[in-house]
């Protein structure tokens, strides 16, 4: 081996040791029965060993114990080929070991050269430890940030399941508020005609298919009012309500109405907050959870009516992004059951109207979907959580009020007179409708003018001095609304009295007016008379 080296200008020359000692990597040459013959100062800080201590010692002193066998033949393959080299980085998972017995990876070149029949290997050996650490670092981010991102899509996903649930809700609330609107136009013309041929009927078989008739439009009303609450167009009456004075009412009906079979229990909350909400609205949901639960346990089981005060917070919220709440106060009351349980698939259609699995005759898959309705209309929300097999539990969730608010009016118990030859407007675009309301009214014992809208009944009542009331439907073309028509009563004709129909029944939403009485279709003849009296009365 050379001792000099030449500079590649025709310099001085550079000592070999020289250029070994400068070297910042480690260099150690080593003869062919494996011994250490030279150790620069850059093996030094690399392995902490002075050269002094490593020349002559075997090259595994700087290997860690469990690579000694595997190193010492690989250098051996090596050793016994033609001269040659392999450079940094061709080989992988190179470990050495440090003095203090720490051990660290590397990259190594290595080479062989042979003088005189005799050949020595040279080993150049770089410390990645810094290097393999920010991989290990960059690579813990990667995977923290990766995980972060799979996270926010399985949120966003959840978000956007939930958000295309409550559309379909919408449309189909949309869908179904337009068919018991049309359909409770239907009912009132088929009743009110009804109730106009009733009177003419002398036969005890006429009679008798005359009530039939007459409960058929009632039970259509019944399900358009069910359809109505589910689209959340029917008009709620609230009140304050004390929860468990409800349900306790309803326990003993239901123990007797379920069964033996059906053990129910309860675990009401003694300081339950109160709430605004519908009484029957209420007592109606109770009741179709406890048939469902029923229905769900053929064989008997557990039935656990629970009332409790909840807090929603945003925290609360972020670990139940499938759960359609807002942060607030809330009253929840949770019916629970031992039964059969739902799949999943039946799980996620279970409040759409109409969806059942009962057998044809047993449901008409309503009660969770209207159920759905008054939750929503009364600023509250309805969780479902079901296994199979192990049952259901139904959470509905209420806003908590700390005082009475504005409430609604009680009815009055005047007894609907007939009229004194005052002059009623009826203004309804349906034609078989207003004309069946035209004659109920004059059967009442008013005069009756009438206009097919809005525009036309304004025309009307700035050329007469002599109208009483306005009975208006609210849904109307010709784009004047009842409510519309309504407003401009009340600003240029304050004294003139009014109260509307529909088949919506809506809340109005009025700037500077009172709200009208509202008159629910279908009504029958003796609803027409009070809503008419005591309007006039007012």
């Amino acid at each position: 081996m050379n001792d000099t080296a030449t500079s590649g200008g025709g310099g001085d020359a550079i000592p070999y040791e020289r250029i070994v000692a400068l070297a910042a990597d480690a260099i150690i040459c080593v003869d062919a029965d494996q011994r250490i013959l030279l150790f620069n100062d850059g093996a030094r800080r690399t392995f902490g060993y002075e050269p002094e201590e490593v020349l002559g010692r075997q090259l595994e002193v700087l290997l860690p114990e469990r690579f000694r066998d595997h190193h010492r033949k690989h250098v051996e393959g090596f050793a016994g080929g033609p001269p040659s080299a392999r450079h940094m980085g061709e080989r992988s998972n190179i470990f050495a070991r440090r003095k203090n017995g720490d051990e660290f990876p590397a990259d190594a070149s290595i080479s062989k050269t042979q003088t005189n029949g005799a050949y020595s290997l040279t080993v150049v050996l770089r410390d990645i430890s810094d290097r393999v650490a920010a991989a290990t670092e960059l690579e813990r981010q990667v995977s923290d940030r990766t995980r972060e991102l799979q996270d926010e899509i399985r949120r966003r996903e959840v978000l956007h399941a939930q958000l295309l649930r409550i559309q379909r809700m919408e449309a189909y609330g949309q869908l179904t508020g337009g068919i018991a609107h049309d359909f409770n136009n239907l009912l009132t013309v088929i009743g009110g005609n009804l109730e106009l041929l009733g009177d003419g009927l002398a036969d005890a078989r006429s009679q008798r298919l005359h009530k039939r008739a007459s409960e058929a439009v009632a039970m259509g009303a019944r399900l358009t009012e069910r359809l109505l609450t589910f689209a959340r167009r029917r008009q709620l009456e609230p009140s304050l309500l004390n929860i468990n004075e409800q349900v306790g009412r309803l326990l003993d009906l239901l123990r007797r109405t379920l069964g033996e079979a059906i053990h129910i229990t309860s675990s009401l909350s003694p300081d339950l907050g109160q709430v605004m909400a519908d009484q029957s609205e209420v007592e109606n949901a109770v009741l179709n959870l406890a048939i469902n639960a029923r229905d769900a346990m053929p064989d008997g089981g557990r039935l656990v009516l629970e009332t409790e005060n909840v807090e929603i917070d945003d925290s609360f919220l972020s670990s139940r992004q499938d759960e359609p709440l807002r942060s607030g106060s809330y009253v929840r009351i949770s019916v629970s059951d031992n039964g059969v349980g739902m799949p999943p698939e039946v799980l996620k259609s279970a409040f759409e109207p109409f969806f059942t699995t009962k057998e044809h005759g047993r449901g008409t898959g309503l009660g969770l979907s209207t159920i759905y309705g008054f939750a929503r209309q009364s600023n509250g929300a309805v969780t479902l959580y079901s296994e199979v097999g192990r049952g259901t539990t139904v959470n509905i969730y209420l806003p908590r009020v700390d005082r009475p608010e504005n409430g609604v009016a009680t009815g009055s118990n005047l007894q609907p007179p007939t009229g004194d030859n005052q002059l009623v407007l009826v203004v309804e675009d349906n034609p078989d409708v207003r004309e069946v309301t035209v004659t109920r009214v004059r059967k009442l014992g008013y005069r009756v003018m009438e206009c097919t809208n809005g525009k036309d009944a304004v025309g009307v009542i700035e050329s007469r001095n002599d109208i009483a009331l306005v009975f208006s439907d609210i849904m109307m073309a010709g784009g004047m609304s009842g409510y519309d028509l309504a407003a401009w009563i009340a600003q240029n004709r304050p004294a003139l009295k009014c109260f509307l129909t529909t088949g919506f029944a809506e809340a109005i939403v009025g700037a500077g007016i009172d709200a009208p009485r509202i008159l629910r279709k279908p009504y029958s003849l003796d609803q027409l008379a009070k809503a008419v009296a005591e309007t006039l009365a007012e």
